[in-house]
């Protein structure tokens, strides 16, 4: 039915949208790509259609072509925060792992800026990357904050936090101002 709407309208970017997403369930990438790319020449300011092309390159393996198109989304005021989120994990799959951090940092500040309570699984998984990103980079302190936020979660996230807080007091115990040290 998306095809015949396309004949009968070539300008309506829901079908072209909708064909995509087809093609998407049917793991037909390059053809999802194809249709995407029609809906955003439609909609360009409309950040769903970036997030759409983005997520396609991205289960093609295709990570900076993925970054490109969630920047265009972020750039286009993604009222979801979408766009950041999946900026962030684009970036860690293509192994930019200070751009990652700086995307999963705008995550915890956006979420924080809705002003809901409860920890949602997104924070979840950016708490855990910067976990792991900041005591790589022995910023002790503040893998120590994101640890803590992540025992208040719950759930399997609570025995890695554990785990990498118990990583945290043996360096801290190696160094004595290693919670002093670099910044990230």
């Amino acid at each position: 039915s998306y095809r015949r709407a396309v004949d009968i309208n070539p300008r309506d970017y829901r079908a072209w949208y909708g064909l995509g997403q087809a093609h998407e369930i049917m793991r037909m990438h390059n053809y999802a790509l194809y249709y995407f790319r029609k809906a955003a020449k439609l909609r360009p300011y409309d950040p769903r259609m970036w997030c759409a092309l983005g997520e396609t390159f991205e289960r093609m393996g295709r990570y900076e072509d993925a970054i490109k198109c969630y920047r265009q989304a972020e750039g286009n005021d993604d009222p979801e925060g979408t766009a950041i989120l999946k900026l962030a994990s684009a970036y860690q799959k293509a192994q930019e792992m200070d751009m990652a951090a700086e995307y999963y940092r705008k995550v915890l500040k956006q979420r924080a800026q809705e002003g809901s309570q409860e920890e949602r699984q997104d924070n979840a998984d950016a708490l855990l990357f910067l976990a792991k990103y900041t005591k790589d980079r022995e910023s002790l302190r503040e893998c120590e904050v994101y640890c803590n936020r992540l025992l208040d979660i719950g759930g399997s996230v609570k025995d890695e936090a554990k785990a990498i807080l118990q990583e945290v007091r043996l360096m801290k115990g190696k160094s004595p101002d290693a919670g002093d040290s670099k910044k990230s």
